[in-house]
This record gives C-alpha cells, sequence and structure tokens, in this order.
C-alpha cells in the first residue's frame, strides 16, 4: 500500500486526502446530529412520561376496603382509560399487579412485563413482539401510607420512524457530499499546482545550451513564487558557473597550446639542423617551455585546490605579522635581485580569524605580483593593522599601477593588462585568481584601492580574532 502511495500524484493523493478528510468530517457531523437528535427526542418522551406520570397518581386513590381504585370514569361507565394516550401499570411493592391499562385486552398480552424489581425512578427501553418499542418509566408512589410503583409506557415509533429517516437523508448525501467534495478538491488541487506544473515542464527543457532561460513565476508572493525564485537564482549561478567554466576550459587551452607549440616547433626545426650547438639550444628552450608549462600546471592546480577545498574553521586564530614576516623573507632575494626593498609595518601582533595556509598563498602572489611589475630601485610596503572587528593587509608598490578600465577585471583568470609583456616575463594571469579563491575561502575579501595615485595597493581584509585571544 505504501509503496502504491508513493507512485501516485501528488495531485490525486492531496485530492484523496482531501476526500477522507471531508468524509470523516461528515460522518462525524452525522453522528452528533444523530445523537442530539435521539437525545432530544427521548428526552421528550420522558417529559411526556412524567407528565402522564402526575396525571394517573392524581386520579388514584384507595377505597374503604383498602382497594386501589381508578378514579375516572367515561361517559358509558368505563374506567376512562381513552383519554390516556399512555399506558401504565400500578404494581404492590410486594411484586403485585393492580391496575393495567394497555391498548389491548388482556387476554390478548402474551408476554407481559415480569413485575418491577426495584422502587427507584428509572428510565429504559423496550421491545414488545411485533416490532412494537416502548419508553417506560418505573415511579414509586404512595397512596395513604400505601407504597406502589408506578410504570409508564409512552410508544417510541415516532422517535424510531424519525431517527430512521435522519439515518436515510445522511446515507444518501453523504455520498453525494464526498463525490462533490472530492471534485472540488481535485479541481482546487489542480489550479493550485498548475504553476508547479508549468515550472516542470519549462525545467524539463532547460539543458546546458539554454541556462538562460528561467522559470515562470506568476505570483512572487506565495510558496510556489518564493520557490521559483530560488531556483532561477540558483540557474543563474549555474548559467554564470557554467559561463567560467567555458572560459576558463577556453583559455586554460591557449595557455597550454602556447608552450606545446613552442615544443613542437623548436623540436621540428632543431630535427632540420645536423649541429650539436643547435640541438644544445633547442633543448635549452625546450626545457624553459617545459617549466612554463610546469609552473601554469601547478598554478592551475594551486587555483583548484583554493576553490574546492574544504572552508577552514572561521575561529582558528592566525597571527598576521608572523605570516607577513615569512612572506617577505621568502621573496627577499627576488627583490633584491632587483635592487627592490620590502617594508613590513603596522602592527606586528594583530591576530586574524582564517587559515594560515591560504593567507600564506594570497600574500606570496600579491607580493610576487608586486616585485615582477614594479621598476628596480623602489619599495615595496606591507602593512598589517587592525580596524575595528577587521584585520587589514594593504600591498602598495610603485609600478606602473592598474587603469580604472581594468580594475574590475584583474582578478579574472587569465587575465593580464599587457598579456604580451606578462607572458615574456613569466607570468600567466593566474595570481591574483589564486589569491583572491584563498582568501574568500577564509570569509574575507580583497581588493584593488583605487584611490591611490601612483603604483598600486591591494588590501586583504579579514575577521579579527576576538581580543582574549590575542
Amino acid at each position: 500500500m505504501s509503496s502504491w502511495w508513493k507512485r501516485r500524484s501528488f495531485k490525486l493523493r492531496l485530492t484523496l486526502w482531501y476526500a477522507g478528510a471531508i468524509t470523516l468530517v461528515l460522518a462525524l457531523f452525522a453522528v452528533a446530529v444523530y445523537e442530539v437528535v435521539e437525545h432530544r427526542l427521548a428526552a421528550e418522551l420522558d417529559r411526556q412520561l412524567r407528565i402522564d406520570f402526575d396525571w394517573v397518581e392524581a386520579q388514584l386513590d384507595v377505597d374503604t376496603d383498602g382497594k386501589l381504585v381508578w378514579l375516572v370514569r367515561g361517559a358509558h361507565g368505563d374506567g376512562g382509560f381513552a383519554r390516556l394516550s399512555a399506558w401504565f401499570e400500578v404494581w404492590s411493592e410486594n411484586g403485585e399487579l393492580l391496575i393495567r391499562h394497555w391498548p389491548i385486552a388482556e387476554s390478548e398480552i402474551k408476554h407481559p412485563l415480569p413485575a418491577p424489581t426495584t422502587t427507584t425512578l428509572q428510565f429504559r427501553d423496550h421491545e414488545f413482539e411485533n416490532d412494537l418499542s416502548v419508553r417506560l418509566m418505573e415511579r414509586p408512589a404512595r397512596f395513604r401510607d400505601r407504597g406502589v410503583v408506578l410504570r409508564m409506557f409512552r410508544d417510541r415509533s415516532s422517535m424510531q420512524q424519525t431517527l430512521r429517516q435522519i439515518i436515510e437523508v445522511f446515507a444518501i448525501t453523504l455520498p453525494f457530499s464526498v463525490a462533490l467534495a472530492s471534485l472540488g478538491g481535485y479541481l482546487l488541487a489542480h489550479r493550485s499546482l498548475a504553476p508547479v506544473g508549468a515550472m516542470a515542464a519549462q525545467a524539463r527543457s532547460i539543458t546546458s545550451e539554454s541556462l538562460e532561460a528561467r522559470l515562470p513565476n506568476p505570483n512572487p508572493h506565495d510558496e510556489f513564487g518564493q520557490l521559483a525564485a530560488i531556483i532561477n537564482a540558483t540557474l543563474a549561478r549555474l548559467e554564470s558557473s557554467f559561463h567560467e567554466l567555458k572560459r576558463f576550459t577556453a583559455d586554460a587551452s591557449h595557455e597550454l597550446r602556447t608552450p606545446l607549440t613552442a615544443l613542437r616547433t623548436v623540436g621540428e626545426v632543431a630535427l632540420r639542423r645536423d649541429d650539436p650547438a643547435a640541438y644544445r639550444e633547442a633543448i635549452q628552450s625546450m626545457l624553459e617551455e617545459a617549466q612554463r608549462l610546469g609552473e601554469l600546471t601547478d598554478a592551475l592546480l594551486a587555483l583548484a585546490r583554493a576553490e574546492t577545498a574544504p572552508t577552514p574553521d572561521p575561529g582558528q586564530p592566525v597571527v598576521v605579522g608572523d605570516v607577513v614576516r615569512e612572506v617577505v623573507f621568502s621573496l627577499n632575494d627576488l627583490a633584491t635581485d632587483k635592487q627592490q626593498k620590502l617594508d613590513v609595518v603596522g602592527d606586528a601582533v594583530v591576530v586574524a580569524c582564517g587559515d594560515r595556509q591560504l593567507l600564506r598563498q594570497a600574500l606570496m602572489n600579491i607580493v610576487h605580483n608586486a616585485i615582477r611589475y614594479s621598476p628596480a630601485r623602489t619599495s615595496i610596503t606591507v602593512r598589517a593593522q587592525r580596524r575595528n572587528n577587521d584585520v587589514t593587509i594593504e600591498v602598495a608598490d610603485e609600478g606602473p599601477g592598474i587603469g580604472r578600465a581594468h580594475g574590475a577585471k584583474i582578478f579574472e583568470r587569465f587575465f593580464r593588462v599587457d598579456s604580451g609583456r606578462a607572458r615574456a616575463e613569466g607570468g600567466h594571469g593566474l595570481g591574483l585568481a589564486i589569491a583572491k579563491a584563498s582568501i574568500e575561502r577564509q570569509g574575507g575579501r580583497i581588493e584593488l584601492d583605487r584611490e591611490v595615485a601612483t603604483g598600486s595597493t591591494f588590501r586583504i581584509t579579514l575577521p579579527a580574532a576576538p581580543m582574549s585571544e590575542q
């Protein structure tokens, strides 16, 4: 049953749930109505029996012989029982029948009721032959210090007929009501789930070649509209990721093709010449291209690791001054070769929340770029300081700077301000992309300070560690 239920459509399941709920509600309503009507009719019969009891009790008396007598006389000298709509019996306390008034003669009574077994007030139902149902009341009374028990009867046929009619009405109307409610529930479910069907149809038509398409969203305020908005936002991010992946694949293919083509060209030219010196020169050129190919591969792997590595613990404290001094020490020889000076200023003990290895990788790329593109005999300054709840690390150089037209693209993969110069000096356009991915993995951000008139200043911002950890 569970497997069958799961294979049904949500529209059908919703309709069946709605029909089941309506059936249960109507059934409970029918039972409640039946119980209320039955209680009210029974209460009315009991009230009539009490009235009959009072009237009958008032017309009984004891004669001089101590015998209970009925005082009412009809027009023909009979007992006047014709005026009573109820039946009654009078019993003595020791179980002797004193008076009986039934709608049939004594001789025709086949199954008389036994004597009362209690002298307390009670009501109950009784079934006679020929489907005759009555409501009876037994109640004690006294006449001149003589105790008796009066048993009053009233026909329940009218009450039972009313209850049967109620059952028939509910038996006829309940299936129609459930059917109409189920139809209404189905139409309501169909109309309510129509946006889902439209979204599903549109989603089936979206492929990797049509990621610019979006799901319809006629009402952005309801739950389905919110779902469509979330899916559309996901499609937008997916479209952006696909475009970046395509561009990255194209750029990577181009960058890898350049050294491979150079290797092949140098090898083919060397094979045409029978000169050991030419062979040596060709091998040296091939080794340089192989080194460039290896550096590019390492950069691509570093970028992939920076973007896909698990998010580091944001609460891990990092002494920024130690990382800065380590990076400066590692690159000091490279700066010295270009007669450049690396200066470290700011708070040496400032602590940030992040990952030491990712921060070191980002700083290495930024400082290395500053050394590569800055002229000889210039200074490169690395400044770390705390600002409110953040830690900032600035790397400022005295190079040619970056124009405003390129400021928004410098963190893109394989982007170069001057591609010819960058390739000649061994750059791949991946250093800043790796730095950006490394910093963002730590919950920080990296930006180019556009307010600087000369040179370039890159600013890294990370959350500061609590003062108790510093």
